[in-house]
């Protein structure tokens, strides 16, 4: 599997973690949102990653 495979893998498997840990209500509005843009849940990840990692950096 090349990189890219690799990833889009990865991207997938997070965005069904985080469907499966929403209620209905949150998954049905997430995945509409991404309806209208493909990328929305997997910003929502990358934003979520990048504010653990910056609270894990200043030791929150």
């Amino acid at each position: 599997m090349d990189a890219i495979s690799a990833q889009i893998e990865r991207e997938l498997i997070e965005r069904d973690e985080l469907l499966n840990r929403v209620d209905d209500t949150t998954r049905a509005y997430l995945l509409s949102c991404e309806d209208r843009d493909p990328y929305y849940i997997t910003r929502i990840i990358k934003n979520r990653d990048d504010i653990l990692f910056e609270q894990q950096r200043q030791g929150k």
